[in-house]
This record gives C-alpha cells, sequence and structure tokens, in this order.
C-alpha cells in the first residue's frame, strides 16, 4: 500500500487521501516497463510528483508515464473529504487522544490528531478489506509532517494496530511493515510508486469543486464538460481515468454534506462520454 494526501492548506476546501494497493508479485512483473519508461522519458532521475508537473521535461513525461501507470494491475483509492464534515475521530480530536494516549505526544495539535487519526483509519480499513490474516504487507507513505519523527511514526503505526484489530478482531495477523520515501536506500521504484497516489490525490483536489456531490439517487451519471476542469493536469488524469484501455482500477470516494446538510458518501469512476 502506497499513500499520499492533499489539501493540507488554508484555501483547500477539501483533503484529499490516495491509497494505491498492489501485491509483491505483480509489481515484479511491472517494474521491467518502468524502467524503460524511464529510459525513454526520464534518464537524469528526476522525481515526478503533481506540483512539478508544469516543469517542461516532466510534462512531457506525464502522459507516458500515466500510460505504463495504466498497465499496472492494482487498485488506486482516493478518498476526498469535504472541509465542512469536520472531524471523523471519535468524539472529536481531543477525546481520541485521550482514548488513544499512547499514540499521540502530550503536545499534539488538534489538527495533528485529526490527520493521524484519518490517515491510521484508511489505513486499516484498506488493509481490514483487501488483505487477509496471513498475509504480510508493506505501507509505504511520503514523509510529511504527520511521520516526521519516529514518535510520530511510533504512534500511527500503534492507532493503525488498534484500529485494524476493531475492523477484523484478528490476533495473530501477519506483520505490516511501515517506511517512507525518505528511507535510507530506497530503491528508484518507491518514489515513482508514490508519484502515482501523489498525482491521484493531487488532480482530485483540483477537481473537488467540479466533481458531484451526493445526487441523491443510488445510481446516476453526470457529464462534465472540459471547460470547467480547472488545471491541465487534472484533466490529463481525468481523461486517462475515462479511457476504457488499461487494468488499473480507480475509484473516488466522497464525503459531504448534502443540500440538506446531512453528510453522506458517493462512490465515483470517470467514464469517457460517447460521441
Amino acid at each position: 500500500m502506497v499513500s499520499d494526501y492533499s489539501g493540507q492548506h488554508r484555501q483547500a476546501t477539501h483533503e484529499v487521501y490516495s491509497f494505491l494497493v498492489i501485491t509483491k508479485h505483480v509489481l515484479d512483473g511491472w517494474l521491467p516497463q518502468l524502467d524503460e519508461f524511464r529510459q525513454t522519458f526520464l534518464p537524469d532521475g528526476r522525481r515526478l510528483s503533481f506540483k512539478q508537473l508544469r516543469e517542461p521535461v516532466r510534462r512531457r513525461a506525464y502522459p507516458h508515464f500515466l500510460d505504463v501507470v495504466g498497465r499496472l494491475p492494482a487498485n488506486l483509492i482516493t478518498i476526498m473529504i469535504d472541509n465542512r464534515v469536520g472531524t471523523i475521530a471519535p468524539g472529536g480530536p481531543a477525546e481520541t487522544a485521550l482514548i488513544f494516549d499512547d499514540c499521540f505526544s502530550a503536545n499534539a495539535s488538534a489538527a495533528s490528531v485529526e490527520k493521524m487519526f484519518r490517515l491510521a483509519f484508511f489505513v486499516a480499513l484498506l488493509g481490514a478489506g483487501l488483505r487477509d490474516e496471513e498475509q504480510p504487507s508493506l505501507w509505504i507513505s511520503d514523509h510529511d509532517e504527520a511521520l516526521d519523527t519516529f514518535g510520530k511514526r511510533d504512534g500511527l503505526g500503534r492507532l493503525a494496530s488498534y484500529l485494524s484489530f476493531g475492523f477484523t478482531g484478528w490476533r495473530n495477523p501477519a506483520q505490516q511493515n511501515f517506511l517512507t520515501t525518505e528511507a535510507p536506500n530506497c530503491p528508484r521504484w518507491v518514489e515513482d510508486l508514490a508519484a502515482i497516489p501523489d498525482i491521484s490525490a493531487g488532480a482530485c483536489a483540483q477537481l473537488s469543486n467540479t466533481l458531484p456531490l451526493f445526487e441523491g439517487s443510488k445510481t446516476w451519471t453526470i457529464r462534465l464538460r472540459s471547460q470547467v476542469e480547472p488545471d491541465w493536469r487534472a484533466k490529463v488524469f481525468g481523461d486517462w481515468l475515462s479511457e476504457p484501455h488499461g487494468v488499473l482500477r480507480h475509484v473516488l470516494l466522497r464525503l459531504a454534506p448534502d443540500e440538506t446538510g446531512e453528510v453522506r458518501a458517493s462512490a465515483q469512476k470517470f467514464v469517457r462520454r460517447s460521441v
């Protein structure tokens, strides 16, 4: 599981968390294709990220990188939370910090507790749903303020373990290892894998005010015109997701209040409109 996030700034209207879930067997078979892309389009080793795509070399490489990613048999799960939702931590950040007092430092801010709880909750939820008790796993995260010290990483791992037990009841689960993209001696493919949820989170954050909210029925389809898409990087990403070919599966989960203020969830996918 490889994760990245977007929307942690004052101007953002949503927080977006994206997770790439893949097996080692599939990854081993895909890495030669990634190496070929690197040799052709980014032989100098420069890193890919959503923020850096405006740079000319990375901009030219971007659609080719997405083509390679589309050949990856994996699940890309992006979770968008409207800021009007407020806390999802039980009882709010202060009570959560008391309940899980061995997971947070004594001076942790409410914002830090909320972010760490959301991250641990999503990791535990996806792990509970997509692996079994005997299956070991590796979680790779970008290096950010929620993980910038050993104490935070240790507390986050402990919190994810508690939540995983709550979801599954597993008493003897296989080990889940954890590392960040800044861990010593990481292979290059770690950063390239992390670029996938980074781009997904960044693009969906840019589309947050364009994509539909809960529409009041079990299933629905909304047509989006390209003119309303605010950022070319997000448009390229959305167009790529809507292509019928490729084996990567993506779903966008959105949590937002409806027109009456009730918080609702929806699952969305991008589909190419027939002409």
